[in-house]
């Protein structure tokens, strides 16, 4: 805009000049080697303005002439250059894309178009690492450290290979030493943090937060929260050498983050212990209001010593009537059962345990159903129950769950990585010991009805049943010999069948509700059908079983049972149905028969 603004007035200077030279007329004589020249002064102006123009466009002309040698080897070497970029951006796609060989034909063309230059490197380097040639990657990234304008990509890519080796050491001197360089390097910034705090060099950690501050790589409400770690170690470990020193160290912290568990129950405890018994209540509250916690809990209800269990549910109560979730109704709960208030303890549980209540809550009410009513058999069955239910919550880091707080996390080395939450369910796997082997390991009812039968050593077959047309006692089945070293199967494994035969008792009463009832149908029938009836049954006294009687029978139960000595194995072994009431004799009417 400007440019154009200039060019035009220039020409309004330039038509100025030229209408005052119109508006003042006047002869110009020249006089020369003996030639005179006269003219008027415009003329001579555009004459002069013409010899102007043609000498700068011959000087244009010759100029470019001479040029044109370096033009062409310029052209040649833009277009060489024009190819080494082209085979970098090439190299660079095929690394994301995966394609180890065409990176590195297209590193080896860039480097022998381009030469030294750095992204040429880096290609090669990125393309050694897909090959697997850590040598030639070592090599790339030290020549890339000693050289200014890389040195910082070249250290990074030292210390990732040098945590790739598990080089803790060098990879610390390293990040380090980036960090000298440009404070403001992420990375560098977070590795060296994480090692001094694996390390536990709280002084250092201090010095690296605020660098990282102070730069801008973490904000100040992130960098409280680490501080706030930072001082909380520093106060645990005070607390034998110097509990003045560790007071101090769990206010600093509690007030950077004051939901921060372990701070709060430090700076609490030796508040207690300095008799501000109404500072450790405040401190303690505040930071049960964002994070309920059983430590907090505990802390607060012992907070006067000498106190009884009542006066510390009463303590309690106050506590979590303002906020408390499922840790105040557990605490609530923990505090009752001391007390031996019973209800209290049930009425607090009550929210929480239905469905699948955590283990804790299992193991709450297993206490209170034995110390209230004394049932043993209720508890052992929460005691079961909380074998199967959900985990507690726990201080959890990366995976790795610990009884207490750490500031540090053993996986990553995160500074303030453990949190009070419910570790993740590991995937669901098959028990061994409740793997299922194909036999029925339930333990069958007082009510179960086995029906077992003698198995037959040789193999053959049992004869069809008679039918049972009169009253006659069941005859005991003769003990079978062991013809071969067979033995025969023990009797617990009749106990487990007895389990399976539950559901063959189930039809059987089914069956046996439906023959009554047929049966008392065909008493109300017409003395021809009666008389058909009874002839029927006559010809049942003389065949064997017809099928459909077969299919009013109960199936046989597997062989299971070998008890020969008892009656009840004896009868056991008889495949009748209970009140079956039989076939008729030739009056219409039924005969007895005898039933175990």
């Amino acid at each position: 805009m400007i440019s154009l603004l200039v060019r035009f007035v220039l020409l309004i200077v330039i038509a100025a000049i030229f209408a005052w030279l119109a508006d003042q007329p006047g002869d110009l004589k020249l006089r020369w080697l003996g030639y005179e020249v006269e003219t008027s002064l415009m003329a001579a102006f555009i004459i002069l303005t013409g010899i102007v123009l043609v000498l700068w466009i011959a000087w244009s002309v010759v100029m470019w002439l001479l040029d044109r040698p370096g033009a062409f080897g310029g052209w040649f070497k833009s277009r060489r250059q024009r190819k080494g970029r082209h085979a970098l951006s090439s190299g660079l796609i095929a690394v994301a894309a995966g394609d180890a060989d065409a990176a590195q034909t297209h590193a080896r063309t860039a480097a022998a178009i381009l030469g030294d230059d750095p992204m040429v490197k880096l290609l090669d380097a990125q393309a050694a690492q897909m090959r697997g040639d850590n040598v030639r990657v070592r090599q790339l990234f030290r020549e890339m450290a000693e050289q200014p304008e890389t040195r910082l990509l070249g250290l990074r890519g030292l210390h990732t290979d040098a945590v790739r080796q598990s080089d803790t050491v060098r990879a610390r001197a390293l990040a380090e030493e980036a960090v000298r360089i440009n404070p403001k390097a992420s990375w560098a910034g977070k590795a060296v943090l994480s090692y001094q705090s694996t390390s536990e060099d709280w002084a250092a950690i201090s010095r690296t937060i605020d660098v990282q501050k102070s730069a801008s790589l973490i904000d100040r409400a992130t960098a409280n929260l680490k501080l706030a770690v930072v001082l909380t170690a520093q106060a645990a470990e005070a607390e034998s050498k110097n509990t003045d020193e560790a007071y101090d160290l769990a206010l600093r912290a509690h007030k950077l983050d004051p939901s921060l568990v372990p701070a709060a129950v430090i700076a609490a405890r030796h508040a207690t212990s300095a008799g501000s018994l109404r500072k450790a209540s405040r401190i303690l509250e505040k930071t049960w209001n964002l994070t309920p916690h059983p430590d907090l809990a505990e802390a607060y209800g012992h907070i006067r010593s000498g106190d009884s269990a009542l006066d510390r549910l009463n303590r309690i109560k106050s506590l979590v009537s303002k906020a408390g979730g499922i840790e105040g109704a557990v605490a609530l709960a923990t505090a009752a059962i001391d007390a031996l208030e019973w209800k209290t303890a049930r009425e607090a549980l009550s929210a929480y345990a239905h469905d699948r209540p955590q283990a804790r809550i299992c193991g709450l009410m297993a206490e209170i159903e034995e110390g209230e009513f004394g049932d043993k058999g209720r508890a052992r069955e929460w005691l079961a129950r909380a074998v199967r239910a959900p985990r507690d919550p726990a201080w959890t880091a990366d995976g790795h769950i610990s009884a207490v707080w750490l500031p540090v996390s053993p996986v990553s080395g995160e500074l303030g990585g453990f949190k009070w939450k419910v570790p993740v369910e590991g995937i669901a796997y098959e028990d061994p010991e409740t793997e299922d082997t194909g036999e029925d390991d339930s333990v069958p009812g007082d009510d179960a009805i086995a029906i077992t039968t003698v198995p037959d050593p040789s193999g053959e077959p049992e004869p069809a049943d008679e039918p049972e047309a009169e009253a006659e006692p069941a005859k005991k089945p003769e003990p079978e010999k062991e013809t071969g070293p067979e033995k025969q199967p023990e009797t617990s494994e009749a106990e487990v069948a007895a389990q399976e035969t539950e559901e063959a008792a189930e039809v059987v009463e089914a069956e046996i509700v439906e023959v009554v009832e047929e049966a008392e149908q065909a008493a109300e029938e017409p003395e021809a059908v009666k008389k058909a009836s009874e002839d029927k049954a006559e010809d049942a006294e003389q065949k064997p079983e017809s099928p459909a009687e077969h299919e009013a029978e109960v199936p046989e139960p597997d062989k299971t049972g070998e008890d020969d000595n008892t009656d009840d194995a004896e009868t056991a072994a008889l495949p009748r149905q209970p009140d079956d009431p039989g076939p008729t004799n030739g009056t219409g009417k039924k005969t007895e028969k005898g039933w175990f």
